[in-house]
Order: C-alpha cells, then structure tokens, then sequence
C-alpha cells in the first residue's frame, strides 16, 4: 500500500492527514497554534512554531494511519495564504515573528503606495488591491522594522517566503527556497500574466529580488524532504494555497465552477479558466494553479474573520468552552432581537478593503443574553 502525506498549515492550526490509493484518509492529527497581538490590528505567528506542529501532526498522523514511511510516496502542502516570513539564509533563523495574513500592521505603506498612484499598475499586473492583507507591504514593513534588515536583504543573506515557503525550506534543511504560482500571486509583486516576479513593483517597494523564492508550479517534485524528520526522503510533489487548493478540492475544474469556504476566514472562488478575468470591482483575480497545463485563474472575494470570531467567542470572551456549542446556543432562541455583529476585528476585505475599519456588536438592551450574542 501507497500513501500520500497532505500537511494543512493554516491560520489557527496545524493539520495532517494520511490517504491511500483509494483516496481514503488512514490517519489524521492536528494541533492549534499560538495567536500573537502586540498591537492593534497586529496579527503575528512564531514560525518556529509553525514549524514544529506541522512536524508533530505529521508524525502523529503516520502514527495513526499505521503507515511505513518507506510506503509514503509524496508529501503536499497547502497553507495559510499571504502570512509572511522574513528569516537568515545561513542559519535559517527568522529575522521576526510571522506577518499573518490577517495583519494591518502595514496599512500606513498601502497609504503610501495609493498616494504615488500605484493601484492602476498593482491591479493590473497581479490582479489584487492595494491592501495590507498581501505579502509584499509585510515584507516592506519588517525589512523597515528590523535594524540592519534592508542592507542584509541586498546582499542575499535574508530570504522571504509564504508558509509554504518557510515548511519546504525547512522540510528540506535549506536545499530549496520555492513557491508555487498560486502562492506568489498573493504577494502584491507577482504577474499573473507572464508568471515572474514583477520588477517595476518590486522597485516600487524596495523589496531586493535576492530574498524572493523561485515560483514553481503547483504540481510537480520540487525536492525530498530531509530524512531526519520522518525516517524516509519523501518527495514534496504538490504545494497551493489553500484557498485555491480546496477551489481545486472541490473539484472546481471547469470555468464557472465556485466554491465557498468558512474557516478562519470566508473566500469565495469562481474558476475562470485559462483566462485572468478582469475582476468585478471590490473582487480579486488569482492564480488558481498551474499542474503543467499553463495557470488557470479564478475570481476570489475575501472575508477575513468568520470562524475565527467562534475562537473570540471562547478565548476572548469566555463565552463558550468548545466552537461545537454554539449551534445549540444560537437555536435556543428564535430571533436574533436585532442584535447584529460586524466581525471586522481586522478591517474588512471584499468588496470594501477597509484596513482600519474595527468590529461592532450592536443592537444591545437589557434583555439581551449569551444567546443573542452567539447568534449574531
């Protein structure tokens, strides 16, 4: 028997799981991660820790499945999106904590950059909007905050790189620094029509192109993990992000064909083919994926906090135990008595891209319980 191990790195936790030939999931583990604020609106990650649990679950899934590591003929990732990782090519230590997608610690940049007139060109290279949810204002932001960063960066000693980035450099004890194309189309400094790195862009930011890794496609070896994590050399065959890779989960394979995720976050996309379609305003265009056949695109809408307000409901507020809970609570009462809740804990995506707009819970009286709460 043959397995393929699929790593799940996303924005609250670490996921692994085991499949056989026949598609079947032998094992499974996953584990949460720390959440950092320093400061409002501040999202950060321990990539070390990152790190770690996608190891942990990995092995505990393999564990689960009863799998020989030997028999495991490939590793795929998919991650969170965007989230970015800045570390020191030599050691391989990060220079700071992880940047999360959810982050607007770099929306006074994105200021910047509308004001020199940027969003004509930004938009029509790489499909997004100027927004401090995409990497390239994280990567301006740290280089800026870390003393000595920006000369380092030129010289080639830093490396930058989505999580997806950060595991297989680190799967790979340092042999490859990749990314795949749906991944670098989330940086702000990707054209998604000649599929490079975009040089008027990166000058834009000054951003140095030796700290970029090399966009790969999204199917396809790119390297053997080293044996000292697992006990086997396994190849990593697959990487996307993983908004895209559940598009492509969902077998989203034809023009037309959409999907809607609720996790951490909501995100609509829609496959638009062989085409980069000129995006509706407030929405994005994106590379989908490339498995050999030349990029495929999809139209994307982006929410960014939906399930994780269930995680504020329990960690912030203490009004949970457990995400399961809320279903009940929400059905023991009728109506929500207009009771209403905005959860733009870090500003608002589509169609607004509002990077300092905050949440609002409103619509409260004196009649108002727990139940009100967790229903809106």
């Amino acid at each position: 028997m043959r397995y393929v191990l699929a790593l799940d790195q996303g924005t609250t936790g670490s996921a692994a799981l085991v499949f056989d030939e026949s598609g079947a999931v032998r094992g499974s583990a996953d584990r949460e991660i720390a959440q950092h604020y320093p400061a409002s609106g501040h999202v950060e990650h321990d990539p070390d820790e990152i790190f770690a649990t996608t190891i942990a679950v990995a092995r505990d899934a393999l564990t689960a499945a009863k799998a020989n590591v030997r028999d495991v003929a490939a590793i795929g990732i998919t991650n969170q999106r965007e989230t970015t990782v800045v570390w020191e090519r030599v050691t391989g230590r990060p220079i700071h904590r992880a940047v999360v997608w959810q982050s607007r610690a770099s929306a006074a940049i994105c200021d910047e950059l509308r004001s020199r007139g940027l969003e004509p060109l930004v938009r029509e290279r790489t499909g997004l909007v100027i927004d401090a949810y995409f990497s390239a204002t994280k990567i301006r932001w740290i280089l800026d905050r870390v003393p000595g960063a920006q000369q380092r960066a030129e010289r080639g000693e830093l490396c930058f790189g989505t999580v997806d980035s950060w595991l297989i450099w680190n799967l790979t004890g340092g042999r490859a620094h990749v990314t795949d194309v749906s991944n670098a189309s989330r940086t702000l400094v990707f054209d998604i029509h000649r599929g490079t790195w975009d040089d008027e862009l990166l000058a834009a930011l000054d951003i140095p192109r030796a700290i970029l890794p090399k966009p790969v496609r999204s199917s396809g070896v790119v390297a053997d993990c080293d044996a000292s994590h697992f006990g086997a050399a396994i190849p990593i065959a697959g990487i996307a992000g993983d908004q895209q890779a559940a598009l492509f989960g969902q077998t989203c394979f034809s023009p037309g064909q959409a999907k809607n995720t609720y996790g951490t976050g909501c995100f609509f996309l829609e496959n638009t083919g062989v085409r980069a379609a000129p995006p509706p305003k407030g929405l994005l265009t994106t590379i989908a994926w490339d498995i050999g056949e030349g990029p495929r695109y999809a139209l994307e809408g982006s929410a960014f906090i939906t399930g994780a307000a269930v995680q504020w409901l329990r960690d912030g507020l203490g009004l949970i135990k457990s995400a399961e809970e809320t279903d009940a609570i929400a059905r023991s009462i009728k109506t929500n008595d207009n009771v209403y809740f905005v959860p733009a804990f870090t500003g608002l995506g589509a169609p607004y891209w509002d990077p300092r707009a905050r949440g609002l819970l409103i619509g409260l009286e004196r009649g108002t319980t727990r139940a009100h709460v967790v229903r809106a």
